[in-house]
Protein backbone atom coordinates (compact mmCIF):
# COMPACT_ATOMS: atom_id res chain seq x y z
CA UNK A 1 0.00 0.00 0.00
CA UNK A 2 1.72 3.32 -1.13
CA UNK A 3 -0.29 6.14 0.83
CA UNK A 4 -0.43 9.27 -1.02
CA UNK A 5 -2.51 12.26 0.23
CA UNK A 6 -3.02 15.25 -1.95
CA UNK A 7 -5.09 19.18 -1.61
CA UNK A 8 -7.57 19.74 -4.00
CA UNK A 9 -10.72 21.47 -5.16
CA UNK A 10 -13.97 19.84 -5.71
CA UNK A 11 -13.35 19.77 -9.51
CA UNK A 12 -11.23 17.32 -8.99
CA UNK A 13 -12.28 13.96 -11.04
CA UNK A 14 -10.74 11.87 -8.12
CA UNK A 15 -12.74 13.72 -5.37
CA UNK A 16 -16.12 13.65 -8.17
CA UNK A 17 -15.06 9.47 -7.89
CA UNK A 18 -14.68 8.89 -4.38
CA UNK A 19 -17.94 11.35 -3.81
CA UNK A 20 -20.34 9.77 -5.90
CA UNK A 21 -19.25 6.23 -3.76
CA UNK A 22 -19.73 8.30 -0.83
CA UNK A 23 -23.35 9.12 -2.05
CA UNK A 24 -23.52 5.22 -3.21
CA UNK A 25 -22.47 3.53 0.40
CA UNK A 26 -25.17 6.39 2.21
CA UNK A 27 -27.82 5.56 -0.09
CA UNK A 28 -27.54 2.27 1.14
CA UNK A 29 -27.01 2.76 4.74
CA UNK A 30 -29.88 5.48 5.17
CA UNK A 31 -32.13 5.50 1.84
CA UNK A 32 -34.46 8.43 1.56
CA UNK A 33 -32.50 10.46 4.38
CA UNK A 34 -29.34 10.21 2.20
CA UNK A 35 -30.78 11.22 -0.82
CA UNK A 36 -32.77 14.22 0.97
CA UNK A 37 -29.81 15.40 2.40
CA UNK A 38 -27.68 15.57 -0.97
CA UNK A 39 -30.47 17.68 -2.13
CA UNK A 40 -30.84 20.22 0.31
CA UNK A 41 -27.90 20.48 2.33
CA UNK A 42 -24.90 20.16 -0.13
CA UNK A 43 -23.05 22.90 -1.62
CA UNK A 44 -19.62 22.17 -3.79
CA UNK A 45 -18.52 25.81 -4.18
CA UNK A 46 -14.66 26.77 -2.45
CA UNK A 47 -14.25 23.32 -1.15
CA UNK A 48 -10.79 23.01 -0.03
CA UNK A 49 -10.04 19.03 0.10
CA UNK A 50 -7.99 16.12 0.86
CA UNK A 51 -7.36 13.04 -1.04
CA UNK A 52 -5.74 9.98 -0.16
CA UNK A 53 -4.46 7.89 -2.72
CA UNK A 54 -3.21 3.93 -2.50
CA UNK A 55 -1.41 3.67 -5.31
CA UNK A 56 -3.56 5.53 -8.14
CA UNK A 57 -6.82 4.61 -6.20
CA UNK A 58 -8.46 7.30 -4.75
CA UNK A 59 -9.58 5.76 -0.80
CA UNK A 60 -10.35 8.77 1.70
CA UNK A 61 -11.54 11.99 1.26
CA UNK A 62 -12.79 14.86 3.42
CA UNK A 63 -13.36 18.71 2.98
CA UNK A 64 -14.14 21.80 4.41
CA UNK A 65 -15.92 25.00 2.96
CA UNK A 66 -16.44 28.35 4.50
CA UNK A 67 -19.55 28.73 7.39
CA UNK A 68 -19.13 32.11 8.04
CA UNK A 69 -15.85 34.91 8.62
CA UNK A 70 -14.34 32.80 11.24
CA UNK A 71 -15.71 28.84 10.72
CA UNK A 72 -15.41 26.14 8.74
CA UNK A 73 -17.55 23.72 8.10
CA UNK A 74 -16.30 19.74 7.35
CA UNK A 75 -18.16 18.17 4.55
CA UNK A 76 -17.78 14.44 2.47
CA UNK A 77 -15.61 12.81 5.43
CA UNK A 78 -15.62 9.20 3.84
CA UNK A 79 -13.13 6.18 4.08
CA UNK A 80 -13.56 3.13 1.36
CA UNK A 81 -14.60 -0.16 3.62
CA UNK A 82 -11.71 -1.77 3.18
CA UNK A 83 -9.02 0.80 4.29
CA UNK A 84 -11.37 1.79 7.60
CA UNK A 85 -9.82 1.96 11.39
CA UNK A 86 -6.50 2.35 9.54
CA UNK A 87 -6.52 6.16 11.15
CA UNK A 88 -7.38 7.42 7.43
CA UNK A 89 -10.13 9.49 9.33
CA UNK A 90 -8.31 11.08 12.04
CA UNK A 91 -5.72 11.54 9.47
CA UNK A 92 -7.76 13.76 7.03
CA UNK A 93 -9.40 15.49 9.76
CA UNK A 94 -6.30 16.85 10.90
CA UNK A 95 -4.98 18.01 7.75
CA UNK A 96 -8.64 20.17 7.34
CA UNK A 97 -7.85 21.43 10.58
CA UNK A 98 -4.11 22.48 9.89
CA UNK A 99 -5.37 24.27 7.05
CA UNK A 100 -8.64 26.07 8.15
CA UNK A 101 -6.08 27.39 10.99
CA UNK A 102 -3.48 28.33 8.39
CA UNK A 103 -6.35 30.35 6.60
CA UNK A 104 -7.15 31.93 10.09
CA UNK A 105 -10.25 30.28 10.92
CA UNK A 106 -11.32 29.92 14.84
CA UNK A 107 -13.55 27.31 14.67
CA UNK A 108 -14.62 23.89 12.85
CA UNK A 109 -18.43 22.88 12.46
CA UNK A 110 -19.28 19.77 11.27
CA UNK A 111 -23.12 17.74 11.06
CA UNK A 112 -23.75 13.96 10.95
CA UNK A 113 -26.57 11.47 11.07
CA UNK A 114 -28.24 10.96 14.50
CA UNK A 115 -27.65 7.06 13.50
CA UNK A 116 -24.24 6.76 12.42
CA UNK A 117 -22.97 6.75 16.25
CA UNK A 118 -19.73 5.48 15.04
CA UNK A 119 -18.89 9.23 13.20
CA UNK A 120 -20.52 11.04 16.42
CA UNK A 121 -18.00 9.05 18.71
CA UNK A 122 -15.22 9.32 16.23
CA UNK A 123 -15.70 13.09 16.54
CA UNK A 124 -15.53 13.30 20.34
CA UNK A 125 -12.57 11.54 20.37
CA UNK A 126 -10.58 14.42 18.48
CA UNK A 127 -12.79 17.00 20.87
CA UNK A 128 -15.65 18.13 18.96
CA UNK A 129 -18.40 19.21 20.94
CA UNK A 130 -22.52 18.73 20.75
CA UNK A 131 -23.89 22.20 19.92
CA UNK A 132 -27.05 23.26 18.74
CA UNK A 133 -28.18 22.45 15.24
CA UNK A 134 -27.33 25.39 12.76
CA UNK A 135 -28.74 26.21 9.40
CA UNK A 136 -30.22 23.98 7.62
CA UNK A 137 -30.46 21.49 10.43
CA UNK A 138 -32.09 23.43 13.23
CA UNK A 139 -35.38 21.28 14.34
CA UNK A 140 -33.86 18.91 12.26
CA UNK A 141 -33.29 15.47 15.06
CA UNK A 142 -31.96 13.37 12.70
CA UNK A 143 -28.70 15.14 12.80
CA UNK A 144 -26.63 16.32 15.08
CA UNK A 145 -23.89 19.30 14.96
CA UNK A 146 -20.35 19.55 16.69
CA UNK A 147 -17.66 22.57 16.85
CA UNK A 148 -14.52 22.59 18.18
CA UNK A 149 -12.38 25.31 18.54
CA UNK A 150 -9.11 25.25 16.73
Amino acid sequence: MGLKIVFTDENNENFIKIDQEQSDYYNNLLGSIAIDYRNTCLDYKDHFVVLVFDDDLPIACGSFVEYCKDTVEIKNLFVKEGYRNQGLGNTIVKKLEEESKNRGYDFIILETNIHMPIAISFYSKLNYNLIENYPPFVGNELYVCMKKKL
